[in-house]
């Protein structure tokens, strides 16, 4: 079950990647932004999935999940404060 959300949700990945290439031909791209966000969300989406099944972490005592959290918890400022900047970077 986890495999097979993992692929739809690369085959999603790739779909929209495909259609910012395409829509780029015809002059309606959507917004970098959006797509940034949206690759983000599935990535972390598959990242968690990985680490919870397929490293074991969902089994692992309650301290060493806590630290992952904290470590993503940190992460995520970073991340936004990253992708606030894509819109300069474009133009």
């Amino acid at each position: 079950m986890i495999f097979a959300i993992l692929v739809g949700s690369t085959a999603g990945e790739v779909s929209l990647i495909n259609h910012q290439i395409e829509s780029v031909l015809r002059l309606s791209p959507l917004s970098p932004v959006i797509v940034s966000t949206i690759i983000l969300a599935l990535a972390g989406m598959k990242a968690a999935l990985v680490a919870l099944f397929f490293q074991h972490l969902k089994a692992e005592p309650k301290a060493l999940s806590s630290i992952v959290l904290l470590a993503l918890l940190a992460i995520v400022p970073l991340l936004t404060l990253s992708f606030l900047q894509i819109p300069h970077t474009f133009h």
